[in-house]
């Protein structure tokens, strides 16, 4: 029993005036309201009018609709209701159950290790005012990295929050539910209206390597980054490609010697250097293999 109805006697023994006295809702019950309006749960054939819509390699933005939100936990709340005063009580409450929510008390965020809990809240306080979670888009992604590229990040931004340049983290949305949910098909919920997506390979450990490939004429190329090795803010910052192809063997074997020289070359000539001396702590930094990272946005209209 969601409540109870106390009746208030008159004179003549009959009821005058009815009001309804709230019970304490259980916190599992809301959780499961909270995962409903997350789509938890719903079966993919509801969320696309087509299967063939999402195809292989594809990325899908949408807008969640709150109206449809709000009809499916109707639907789930409509249990045990009785009279036309059921259904006024049941849609006053779940629609203060939508608003004003705190991004902690998010399920996601709730069953978070506290150490992760913390890390991720560090821009949203759960002190700070609460916000409107009425405003929730996201995207549909099936790829085979959902199920073959572990421990990839992925951001959502606004227009406003989108990186800028190569250097800019930008301001990501507040990430309302990530997951997979059908073989490589990945659901992403986020507070706000999201433009573009950053999909970023881990940072676990620095390696060295060609950061980038290209394949033409059944011949392979290969090149680093160069990044400005400058004790300034410019410090790191992409200032082009180098082919390292020169200095490799057949066998694989790379004249390091040669290629440092050439590289503190070609860095003089871009006035990224410095200094005047290439030392190997800055060799190391030129052939540190950066993290892939890839940007997807949303077309206008």
């Amino acid at each position: 029993m969601k409540r109870r109805i106390v009746a208030e006697q008159g004179a003549k023994s009959r009821v005058k005036e009815r009001s309804f006295v709230p019970i304490d809702v259980p916190g599992n019950l809301k959780e499961y309201a909270d995962e409903l309006r997350l789509l938890k749960g719903v079966p993919l054939t509801y969320l696309l009018t087509e299967t063939a819509d999402l195809q292989e390699e594809s990325i899908r933005f949408f807008h969640l609709d709150i109206n449809w939100t709000d009809a499916l936990l109707d639907g789930a709340f409509s249990i045990g209701r009785v009279c036309a005063e059921d259904a006024l009580w049941d849609k006053t409450m779940l629609k203060k159950a939508g608003e004003n929510r705190h991004y902690a008390d998010m399920p996601r965020v709730r069953r978070m290790h506290v150490n992760h809990r913390v890390h991720v809240l560090k821009k949203e306080s759960a002190d700070s005012a609460p916000e409107d979670y009425r405003l929730v888009s996201g995207f549909l992604l099936r790829s085979r990295l959902v199920s073959e590229k572990k421990g990839l990040h992925m951001y959502g931004y606004d227009r406003e929050g989108a990186p800028k340049d190569a250097m800019d983290r930008g301001t990501p949305l507040p990430v309302l539910r990530m997951e997979t949910i059908a073989d490589h098909v990945l659901l992403a919920l986020f507070h706000g209206e999201v433009y573009q997506v950053m999909i970023e390979e881990p940072k676990t450990g620095l390696r060295f390597g060609a950061s980038s490939t290209d394949v033409s004429a059944g011949q392979i190329t290969r090149s680093i980054d160069l990044r400005s090795a400058k004790d300034s803010a410019e410090l790191g910052k992409s200032v082009g490609h180098f082919c390292i192809d020169g200095f490799t063997d057949d066998n694989g074997r790379l004249h390091a010697g040669q290629l440092a020289d050439a590289v503190g070359t070609e860095l003089r000539a871009k006035g990224a250097l410095g200094t005047e001396q290439f030392t190997p702590a800055r060799f190391a930094f030129e052939m540190i293999a950066s993290a892939h990272r890839a940007k997807l946005t949303a077309k206008d209209g």
